[in-house]
């Protein structure tokens, strides 16, 4: 078999087995593991040992030139060496067995991937709440935000799960599913890579805006193409559900997808809000400061605890729409 045929079932297969056994937590040795021990490593090694100085969201300053480059060595060190490994692995897998290269595809496929991991750690937020028991919910959710959420209310805590499903479902699926599409393995690998960065180092506080700016940037440059993919495929899910609005969810992404400090946050979550009708962001805590978000959406109703699972299907469905399209296209574009 050629390699493009053996990628395409290498793709489809890791996708499969992302539904099916997501991101195992017993699992050490996993790439996304490993590339953080590595930020981590570097981290400490460029700025010392860890200290608190403030919430990714608040802070500015100049550049500090030297930061800034041994911040772009980090990342560019992580990614090249990321990529190196996944390539030596399938080349040593091809080697041997067809069929193992399409397996270990598969693997590294996978673990580019969150659709189960994002639907298992939201749903312990969703089940406490149902429940009746907020502190647990507060809990829960506390594993998968980075804001408080010591004082969140039922409504605050059901909205933040939403935001969180909305953004992820852009980077932890469909931008993945992207760069897996187009370069395979090494691909996913090299955007994973970037991404990890972004979410430890990429911070605009006191020991990370130097340090962080090259990951941060990067980060967005990457993600610029596949955020505004995942709105398109939040817009589209109001075709098959009479509890979203196509046309509100194109006129709040339309209308508020640039408000957010991130290029792309705003696609997503502005997207969602229309479509389920309901504000995200405004206020929150983080770190014990109080950070002024913009309001994305325009209010029609208060949010609800059934709009977790309807976002958590949207995020399934998404993904599922996304994989069939970059696998037809690969089918068309080199099986014909």
């Amino acid at each position: 078999m050629s390699i493009v045929r053996l990628h395409f079932y290498g793709f489809v297969a890791g996708f499969i087995l992302d539904l099916i056994v997501g991101d195992p937590h017993w699992f050490k040795a996993h790439p996304v593991r490993l590339m953080g021990a590595l930020y981590s490593a570097l981290d400490k090694a460029f700025l010392g040992p860890k200290d608190d100085r403030g919430h990714k969201a608040e802070g500015t300053g100049q550049l500090d030139f030297r930061e800034y480059v041994q911040g772009l060595f980090t990342m560019a060190l992580t990614a090249l060496l990321s990529v190196f490994a996944g390539a030596v692995i399938l080349y040593a897998c091809f080697r041997v067995n067809e069929y193992l290269f399409i397996a270990a595809e598969a693997f590294l496929t996978c673990t580019c991937l969150s659709t189960a991991s994002l639907i298992r750690e939201t749903s312990p937020v969703k089940k406490s709440l149902a429940g009746g028991d907020i502190t647990k919910a507060r809990k829960k959710l506390s594993y998968v935000v980075g804001r408080d959420t010591d004082r969140l209310k039922p409504g605050e805590i059901i909205k933040a799960v939403i935001e969180t499903l909305a953004e992820n479902l852009s980077d932890g699926i469909i931008s993945p599913l992207f760069y897996l599409a187009l370069f395979g393995p090494c691909g996913g690998l090299f955007f994973k890579a970037v991404s990890t960065g972004d979410s430890m180092i990429g911070y605009k506080n006191d020991r990370y805006f130097s340090f962080g700016r090259a990951a941060a940037r990067t980060d967005d440059l990457l993600n610029y193409v596949p955020a505004r993919i995942s709105a398109f495929l939040i817009i589209l899910s109001g075709l098959f559900s009479r509890k979203l609005s196509m046309k509100r969810a194109f006129l709040s992404y339309r209308a508020d997808h640039a408000k957010t400090e991130s290029p792309n946050a705003g696609c997503p979550e502005s997207a969602i809000a229309g479509a389920l009708g309901i504000e995200l962001g405004g206020e929150a805590f983080y770190g014990g400061k109080l950070i002024y978000r913009p309001v994305l959406g325009t209010f029609s109703r208060e949010s609800e605890l059934q709009d977790i699972g309807l976002v958590q299907r949207i995020v399934v469905s998404s993904s599922v729409f996304m994989e069939i399209v970059c696998a037809f296209v690969i089918y068309l574009t080199w099986f014909r």
